[in-house]
């Protein structure tokens, strides 16, 4: 081997547990009492986020959902596409419905492609930054205690954009002490427990019996 190549070798080694350490896998269970209510798996890698939801709680609700975000130093996601099927539809079918959405500035692009429908753009105002909210994504949510985390501030507030209804809220992330954050969207309080890079560790919805479990990825 060359000296140079033998450098070059070095070098990729010296690399490899830096790309390991950027990239990181998980699950978040939802459960109500011993109901399962939502599983989530995840994958985070420097500015994408991907992961499947499967929303399970009653034979309407029964669906599944596929995300891939490309993510911004800020925590934000200017470009999200989402793709859903009932949960019993086999792996293999093409999505019943897919949806490209894109932030720019104070505005939002959605883009609807259904199987029955076709094809419609809307065009819905937003603000700068807003996040993404998925219901029962944790992964997602994650994005503001990250971005709160990163703000050094206790009290941070946050644009939330539904991606349900395509409403923008704003809500409200605080630190709690050293391992906990409170993150309140209209109404609704999430009680979180965050290590110091904003990560969600595991938290509880009071108001609607609801518990948020961090499992490893599988």
């Amino acid at each position: 081997m060359t000296t140079a190549s033998l450098a070059a070798s070095l070098t990729l080694l010296a690399l490899l547990p830096v790309v390991a350490t950027a990239q990181e896998a998980g699950a978040f269970a939802v459960t109500r009492g011993s109901d399962t209510v939502a599983l989530e798996q995840f994958s985070r890698r420097p500015g994408e986020l991907s992961g499947s939801l499967t929303r399970v709680a009653g034979v309407a609700a029964r669906e599944r959902v596929r995300y891939k975000a490309v993510l911004l130093p800020d925590e934000s996601a200017p470009l999200i596409e989402v793709s859903v099927w009932r949960a019993d539809d086999p792996e293999e079918m093409p999505a019943r419905q897919t949806t490209r959405i894109i932030f720019k500035e104070d505005s939002v692009a959605v883009d609807e492609a259904s199987r029955w429908s076709g094809v419609r753009t809307l065009i819905l105002p937003t603000e700068r930054a807003a996040i993404a909210y998925l219901n029962l994504s944790v992964a997602l949510l994650e994005q503001a205690t990250r971005r709160a985390e990163a703000s050094g501030t206790d009290s941070l507030p946050v644009p939330f954009f539904n991606l349900g209804g395509g409403q923008t809220v704003t809500g409200m992330v605080s630190r709690v002490g050293a391992d906990s954050a409170l993150v309140r969207i209209g109404t609704v309080e999430f009680r979180l427990q965050v290590d110091d890079h904003g990560r969600i560790l595991g938290g509880a919805v009071p108001s609607q019996g609801l518990k948020i479990t961090r499992e490893a990825g599988r």
